[in-house]
């Protein structure tokens, strides 16, 4: 029962971070569409109404146009400068599968990005194992074969840390791997 519970909870944290994950990526297109939106609507109005006296006194210095009279009818819009979107992205969450078996993982090196969330959901094959990576203080459980465990971190600096079984002497014995966080 407490091993079903537990995989209960596992399963809806994988299926939470995948939700806002997928909620976050649908937003992008719809503020890149509004804004195109935007766009689109001034480049009508300056085609419709023809230059503005500002942007006709630049082009002729001598030219005495007087600015022109908005009708208050008329809505005028407010437009951000799209140009001032950080250029990074944001980091993103990788969920990575590792399996043990005697004194080996299955995944020998996992690659991530600086800043990225990691989720690893390890289990044991045979035996009796657990994932750790010191650098980043994340450990899973000790778990025997079919008992998932799973933990998350943010890999927030740079280099290649050893992760391994602390079980016994199952690192002595070959139990690593690689997390490479470029």
């Amino acid at each position: 029962m407490k091993h079903t519970y537990i995989a209960g909870v596992i399963v809806l944290l994988l299926v939470g971070v995948w939700y806002t994950t997928s909620r976050e990526e649908a937003k992008a297109p719809a503020v890149i569409e509004e804004a195109d939106k935007v766009v689109e609507d001034i480049t009508t109005a300056t085609e419709e109404n023809g230059p503005s006296a500002e942007s006709e006194s630049a082009t002729n210095p001598e030219s005495s146009a007087t600015p022109e009279v908005v009708d208050e009818s008329t809505p005028v819009v407010e437009t951000e400068d799209v140009t001032a979107v950080d250029p990074e992205p944001a980091p993103e969450a990788h969920v990575f599968t590792v399996t043990g078996v005697n004194f080996a993982f299955n995944l020998e090196e996992i690659t991530v990005k600086e800043g990225d969330t990691v989720t690893i959901n390890f289990e044991s094959e045979s035996g009796f194992h657990d994932w750790v990576v010191d650098e980043f203080d994340a450990a899973t459980q000790q778990v025997r074969p079919d008992t998932p465990t799973s933990v998350t971190f943010v890999a927030d600096k740079k280099g290649t840390y050893e992760y391994y079984c602390s079980v016994g002497s199952h690192r002595a014995n070959g139990m690593v791997g690689n997390l490479i966080v470029e």
